[in-house]
């Protein structure tokens, strides 16, 4: 089976704050510009979250490197652009907060997502041939439980019985990998 690559842990602290820069910091940058929309404003930003990551967390903490440093920096840049709507609204009287982008789906979750998917795909490769390819069907494919079933010449209750089996298994082997998808919304 394919190994999910993990980011690497060094022992110290820095070396960790380090490496997440070293690896992140461009597209973090990119990022915080598009978002905030001044490459200076983002820099400091960009700042503000590897010294906030570095006082806060442990490497032995952090599962989701990446997703938990776009998190801080998405963070950082609302309060920064809520700071500058405050400012102006004082100043002119009148900014409304439909300026403030919506970044509820920014790249914090879309990092996450994406590391989780990784161990997903590993998971779902070690389910049972018959429980994997209900899986595949429904969850991937998006067919119907009736459809499952006549491609399969088994009945729908067969199918609801090995996808209930098929996504047991995949919650029991994710969890005992340390992730908890409740905890993910």
């Amino acid at each position: 089976m394919g190994e999910v690559k993990r980011f690497p842990r060094p022992g110290r602290p820095e070396e960790f704050i380090e490496r997440l820069c070293r690896t992140h910091e461009a597209q973090l940058l990119a990022y915080l510009t598009q978002m905030l929309g001044r490459p200076e404003l983002a820099r400091e930003v960009a700042q503000d979250t590897f010294e906030r990551v570095h006082r806060i967390y442990r490497p032995e903490q952090v599962m989701f490197p990446r997703a938990m440093l776009f998190k801080v920096a998405t963070n950082f840049a609302l309060m920064q652009l809520r700071r500058q709507r405050l400012e102006n609204a004082m100043i002119t009287g009148s900014v409304g907060m439909e300026e403030v982008p919506d970044h509820r789906v920014g790249p914090d979750r879309q990092a996450m997502a994406d590391e989780i998917g990784q161990h997903l795909a590993n998971v779902i490769r070690e389910l049972r041939p018959n429980l994997r390819k209900i899986f595949v069907m429904a969850h991937v494919q998006g067919k119907p439980r009736k459809e499952i079933a006549a491609a399969l010449g088994i009945s729908e209750k067969r199918v609801d019985k090995r996808m209930t089996k098929a996504l047991k298994a995949c919650r029991e082997r994710l969890s005992s990998q340390g992730i908890d998808l409740a905890e993910v919304d």
